[in-house]
């Protein structure tokens, strides 16, 4: 064994976001190819360093599956073999940095020792407990930058790692809620967007996340962006979840809509501003609240009028999030292509498309319907899908 002067060692160890033990120069990255029990058990030593672990509770969580007359001697050997795994990589202080007590083992806390872990929670907690506001955003962005990802992600499916994982997460989205409330309140708009790009990539289905990044749009003037932002993470809530926004979304949605004017600008302008991103062909796709809108608008106008107007409901029995979009995908695709500009059309549900056609017969919708079946047959998609016609019912 090399004698190791313990002061001179200093050990940094990240566990969120991958498993790395670093120590100088050297750093050592879980990788396939070496033994994942091996590890999963340096994981689990690290995960629990500040306690004794006893031998029946490792046997339990690693040994348990082994055909073995001894499981001791079964753990004695994977410890022998994670001592070796970090001698090999490098690390000089291999050999006595698991402690073997009477009846367990110990991470050797001796070595100075950081984890990311540890620092991350103390920083929330700090943070917590700070009343000033610029003290207790620096904590606060300090800690979302030591989430690099969820904690152990290649050991997920470990019944250990599990509520730790969850916590971790808790706690992350939960620091950088309030880190956005003040970032925004402070005008810093930029960097609030970009700390939201950074949460969504890990929990992409966080409504208040959604809501912050849309706002740091509205806020630095780029409703376009916020728009298409809005439009393609309601797709994917209805393909994933099977659910439809918060009704706080669908408020900011009609700001990103109807962005406010200035009574000075001219009324070309606001009429530019107004029909930006409309100059593009086919029918117009609105959301569910929109689309209600001018259904009843269009019931008001069809008695003045005179023409006809028809709603299609479009049902596939299919589930969503289906290979290649499935038979949704396909109808997404299909009906503004098939449709004229003035039409107008909304997905109301995972499984449902509907539209208005305006100034048409009811054969001349059927037509229309069986043009888009057609498209639907060619992929072989048409037994899946269910229709049905009814005109716009007029309110006088």
């Amino acid at each position: 064994m090399v004698n190791i002067n313990i002061d001179e060692v200093y050990i940094r160890i990240e566990m969120l976001g991958g498993f790395n033990i670093i120590l100088g120069e050297t750093r050592i990255s879980e990788q396939v190819k070496r033994s994942s029990k091996t590890w999963k058990l340096l994981q689990y030593l690290v995960a629990n360093r500040h306690k004794f672990v006893s031998q029946e509770e490792l046997i339990e969580t690693f040994c348990e599956d082994e055909i073995s007359d001894s499981p001791g001697s079964a753990l004695r050997t994977l410890v022998y073999r994670a001592r070796n795994t970090l001698a090999k990589s490098g690390l000089s202080c291999a050999d006595s940095i698991i402690l073997t007590k009477s009846g367990g083992y110990s991470w050797n806390n001796d070595f100075r020792c950081e984890v990311d872990t540890e620092e991350f929670e103390a920083l929330c907690k700090k943070a917590e407990l700070t009343s000033g506001e610029d003290a207790r955003l620096e904590m606060l962005l300090q800690a979302a930058a030591l989430y690099r990802g969820d904690f152990l992600p290649n050991s997920t499916g470990e019944l250990w790692v599990m509520p730790l994982a969850r916590w971790y997460r808790s706690l992350y989205i939960s620091s950088v809620h309030n880190a956005l409330e003040l970032l925004l309140g402070a005008g810093r708009n930029a960097e609030a967007g970009e700390l939201c790009t950074k949460a969504m990539r890990i929990d992409p289905f966080d409504e208040k996340m959604l809501e912050y990044h849309l706002r740091s749009l509205l806020a630095q003037g780029k409703n376009s962006e916020a728009l298409e932002e809005y439009n393609r993470m309601e797709s994917m809530y209805y393909d994933v979840l099977g659910v439809e926004f918060s009704d706080e979304l669908r408020t900011l949605y009609s700001k990103i809509k109807r962005p406010a004017m200035a009574d000075s600008k001219p009324l070309e302008t606001m009429m530019d501003e107004w029909l930006e991103g409309a100059e593009f062909p086919g029918a117009y796709y609105c959301d569910l609240s929109e689309f209600k809108t001018l259904l009843r608008v269009e019931s008001r106008s069809v008695p003045r009028s005179g023409r006809t107007a028809y709603v299609v409901r479009f049902d596939t029995r299919q589930e969503p999030g289906a290979k290649d979009g499935g038979v949704m995908g396909q109808l997404g695709k299909l009906i503004p292509a098939s449709l004229r500009m003035g039409d107008l059309f909304t997905r109301s549900s995972p499984n449902q498309y509907i539209i208005i056609l305006h100034s048409l017969t009811y054969e001349d919708c059927k037509m229309l319907i069986d043009r888009i079946m057609y498209g639907l047959e060619t992929k072989h998609l048409a037994k899946v899908i269910g229709f049905s016609i009814k005109p716009i019912k007029p309110i006088y």
